[in-house]
């Protein structure tokens, strides 16, 4: 069970990652006044052994990049929520094959009939990523274009195409789909983090991503398909292993969090989110209380876009 918190990092040891600091001792990012609950786990409202308006009995759900880390996370917690099958993809046979077992042994310790393996799919997790990268963008020793052209290959041609072939099958459906962003592509500035600031490759790319699912949203009945991106967090993964920052050193969020966050996405109860951008970390039950009848009034909060300007008449955001 996961509360508000303010996570102090001013006595902590700031790792250096591609050789700038990780995250500045001056910023905090559990301090926010989105929601007044921030949380770093799961939490009843969205963990789908405790709450049963999360059940996905029924639904076939296919998860992209899921041998590991969040993706595989994910996969375990629809597994929980007794979806009928969890299809999962990733890029090397042997991870595959042993997450697949993983899966299965999951199911079979909590008696549930979840198949791990395809066909017609109700739910759609866009989860493989282009990891990020050092280098400003098409600058002298940065990123070349053919090295960002790469990137949005997997962060953005990758999803689109997947998105089609889902939006042209089981059409009779409600379906779910859910884009795995992240808060590079909101949030560059170094007072953030020297090191986002510093591999504005990813960033841009899965902004880019972001802004056609906006499109994608605003042109889908979500009595048909609900389309939600979300930020996972910040999770202690392989990346951060292989950049030697250990994960003792900064206040990551437990993997539990995104992965039931995503079984909750994946249900009516999300529905006030259509079309919007939201970090895992806010409590869902304050954030619908506080948002969910001003997202009827205000059609770009929330959504990939230009900062300060919305409506046909453009009036500035005050």
């Amino acid at each position: 069970m996961s509360s508000s918190t303010t996570n102090n990092t001013s006595d902590m040891e700031i790792p250096t990652i591609f050789g700038l600091p990780g995250v500045t001792p001056t910023f905090d990012p559990s301090v926010t006044d989105v929601v007044p609950t921030m949380h770093t786990s799961s939490y009843p409202a969205i963990n789908p052994a405790l709450n049963p308006l999360l059940s996905q009995a029924g639904k076939t759900v296919l998860i992209t990049g899921a041998t590991a880390g969040i993706g595989f996370a994910m996969a375990k917690s629809f597994v929980t929520a007794s979806a009928s099958k969890v299809i999962i993809t990733g890029r090397r046979q042997e991870r595959l094959d042993e997450a697949v077992g993983l899966l299965r042994q999951h199911a079979k310790e909590l008696r549930k009939q979840t198949e791990v393996e395809g066909e017609v799919v109700d739910v759609l997790i866009l989860n493989a990523v282009g990891e990020m990268a050092a280098g400003g963008l098409c600058e002298e020793g940065g990123r070349t274009t053919v090295e960002v052209w790469a990137k949005l290959e997997a962060n953005l041609r990758g999803p689109m195409r997947n998105t089609e072939l889902f939006m042209k099958q089981g059409k009779d459906r409600q379906k779910f789909l859910i884009n795995i962003s992240t808060a590079s592509a909101h949030v560059s500035f170094p007072e953030y983090s020297p090191a986002l600031a510093s591999s504005p490759e990813y960033g841009f790319t899965k902004a880019t991503a972001g802004l056609f699912f906006r499109y994608i949203a605003q042109r889908s009945d979500p009595e048909k398909m609900q389309v939600v991106s979300i930020h996972p967090g910040t999770i202690y993964s392989e990346l951060w292993q292989r950049l030697g920052v250990e994960k003792s050193v900064l206040p990551f969020d437990d993997i539990s969090l995104p992965a039931d966050f995503a079984v909750w996405a994946a249900t009516k109860e999300a529905r006030f989110i259509h079309g919007r951008f939201v970090w895992v970390n806010w409590d869902v039950e304050e954030l619908k209380a506080k948002y969910a009848e001003r997202f009827k009034q205000d059609a770009e909060l929330f959504r990939f876009g230009v900062c300060g300007l919305a409506g046909s008449n453009l009036h500035v955001v005050q």
